[in-house]
């Protein structure tokens, strides 16, 4: 009609900034310094209902990346080599259903949805560069930022190791980021979401899970789920017991959690920004001149959350394996709790330093550039 002609046309004209502007005036019913503390409330972890939520959303988390068995290394490895699909059908599976829970919570939690567009999101030299690099990174490590901590629960030989890499990245992109902040400056995206230019979020939404979930059909159709796996079903196994799930099922799970993270949360899900945490908190011993040269340790000091979402994780992902009878001595060199075969101290090592590399340039992992990237429609 000519009202939507006319609204398209009239945000098709405008600058970046004055787009950010119109969405704060059409998502947020409170201006920005309110909802940045809104944020801050609900993302404390010393709020006992934040603590709980956040907790619960990691552990199954963590379970479903077991169950749907994206954790084994050799399963991302051979995604990447394009000889097993079980990694790609819980990842599209997860992305619509998040376009879908993320769509829904802009009806229920609207100023929750709005402080979740306000993030600035990554450059087009950012998700290039940092896209190949994450790629890189699990190709030879078999491993992202989420699945990491997965492989902790489960045992994984190496895995340690993995965790070591992957913090001592994240310590040194934050120690030299002023200077490549510099260097990728101004590098922008015209515009920041789809609905920037076709302002139908929930039609684009309902459309991209569509595709989405026909995509996982052709895939199973082609390639069933059992006939993928490192190791076949336990005999007579149920739905608790069994070591794996349908990996769509597994996805699904994973995107339903973008419900309870924006509603409590006020925020979508990611496992990388962790880690940052994680290595920033030397940062409290130093004055506050010495933050602003870190902008990016000193921005992610009190992301505790993540911190809490994917150690939590771990747990999902240890009862997973305990519940399929096989979880025995742990020994993270020799043997895993369910016969998964780890990646080398190299692949580990290097794999580790570029999935972290690749994730902070890009601003976002699988979880929090792919599943939440493409549920909240992002371009970049």
């Amino acid at each position: 009609n000519t009202t939507t002609r006319f609204a398209f046309k009239s945000l098709h004209k405008m600058t970046s900034k004055e787009r950010a502007t119109a969405n704060d005036q059409a998502y947020s019913p409170l201006d920005k310094d309110s909802n940045a503390q809104l944020c801050r409330q609900m993302q404390d972890m010393s709020n006992p209902l934040s603590f709980f939520v956040t907790v619960c959303m990691g552990t199954v988390f963590g379970f479903a990346l077991n169950r749907g068995r994206v954790f084994e290394p050799a399963v991302i490895m051979d995604q990447f080599l394009f000889t097993r699909w079980i990694m790609m059908k819980m990842f599209l599976s997860a992305a619509a259903t998040s376009t879908l829970c993320i769509s829904l919570m802009k009806e229920l939690t609207p100023r929750q949805y709005a402080m979740v567009r306000d993030k600035p999101m990554s450059n087009l030299l950012g998700c290039v560069v940092g896209g190949a690099l994450l790629g890189a990174g699990m190709a030879i490590g078999g491993m992202c930022p989420g699945m990491v901590l997965a492989q902790i629960g489960a045992g994984v030989p190496n895995c340690f190791i993995s965790l070591a890499a992957i913090l001592s990245g994240a310590l040194i992109y934050g120690l030299i980021e002023p200077y490549i902040r510099s260097w990728n400056a101004g590098k922008t995206i015209a515009y920041e979401y789809v609905d920037d230019i076709f302002p139908h979020r929930h039609i684009i939404s309902i459309g991209l899970a569509t595709l989405l979930f026909a995509l996982v059909l052709l895939l199973e159709l082609l390639f069933p789920w059992q006939s993928e796996l490192t190791t076949p079903l336990q005999a007579g196994c149920t739905v608790v017991t069994c070591r794996a799930w349908p990996p769509y099922v597994a996805g699904i799970l994973v995107g339903v959690l973008q419900i309870p993270s924006f509603a409590f949360i006020g925020s979508s899900i990611g496992s990388s920004t962790s880690y940052v945490c994680v290595v920033s908190q030397w940062l409290r011993f130093f004055p506050v001149e010495v933050h602003g040269h870190f902008k990016l340790l000193a921005s992610k000091i009190k992301a505790a959350w993540q911190v809490v979402y994917v150690l939590s994780a771990v747990l999902g992902s240890a009862m997973a394996v305990h519940l399929t009878g096989t979880m025995h001595a742990l020994d993270v060199t020799h043997q895993s709790f369910d016969g998964i075969k780890g990646g080398t101290v190299a692949q580990c090592i290097v794999g580790g330093l570029l999935i972290i590399f690749g994730s902070r340039f890009a601003k976002g992992c699988t979880s929090g550039h792919g599943i939440s990237g493409m549920g909240k429609l992002s371009i970049g």
